[in-house]
């Protein structure tokens, strides 16, 4: 049976919310992180991820790690119906998949940890503020796609929209206020209220 390391409240969740809505069974084994003696930095952990992160995954013997890959790749294997069908489609997926990492994701975690996840005195203002910057241009292009037809799949929600969505949890957490790009706002609610995803989030407690 697939095996998911890692804390339901990280990058774990969407390996989870991932099998759920795949119908993809797995054992949850916890792993924790950011506190003292973290179990993500034992030997016996490095040996599966020697980045020390989460989530690592073990699918009867084969090893990953990184979030999005791992869902790319079981996706695939046990053929979701999120997985596209064609070749324009998995193009689609992937400019996304991309975009969402490089450009999105580490801004967003920037302005959530120094406004909301760091304790007040290690927070720093200049770096959320700078994140923030970053950002807005970049949820503008997404604003910008979902007019069109409400979602980043070619004809449907799909793997895309799970990518995509998956990480920008992070901005429903943080209550960012998403009253300047209306389209994204609709799409992400939407998307986080599927039976599968509510399901998931119900495991991060």
């Amino acid at each position: 049976m697939l095996k998911i390391y890692g804390q339901a409240r990280s990058r774990a969740f969407r390996v989870m919310w991932l099998c759920k809505e795949s119908g993809i069974a797995y054992e949850h084994i916890p792993v924790s992180i950011h506190v003292d003696n973290a179990q993500a930095k034992e030997d016996w952990y490095r040996a599966l991820n020697p980045n020390a992160r989460i989530p690592t995954i073990d699918d009867d013997g084969f090893v990953m790690w990184e979030s999005s890959a791992i869902n790319l790749y079981l996706a695939e294997k046990y053929g979701s119906p999120l997985y596209p069908s064609t070749a324009q489609g998995r193009g689609r997926m992937l400019q996304w998949a991309f975009f969402i990492a490089n450009d999105v994701e580490g801004p967003m975690i920037m302005v959530f940890q120094n406004r909301f996840v760091f304790p007040p005195e290690k927070r720093v203002a200049a770096l959320a503020d700078e994140g923030e910057k970053k950002m807005l241009p970049k949820l503008a292009v997404i604003e910008q796609a979902l007019a069109a037809t409400g979602y980043l799949g070619l004809d449907r929600w799909d793997m895309t929209d799970f990518i995509a969505s998956s990480v920008m949890y992070s901005l429903l957490g943080m209550k960012y206020d998403l009253s300047a790009f209306p389209q994204l706002a609709a799409w992400l609610q939407m998307s986080l209220s599927r039976p599968a995803a509510v399901e998931a989030i119900k495991l991060r407690g």
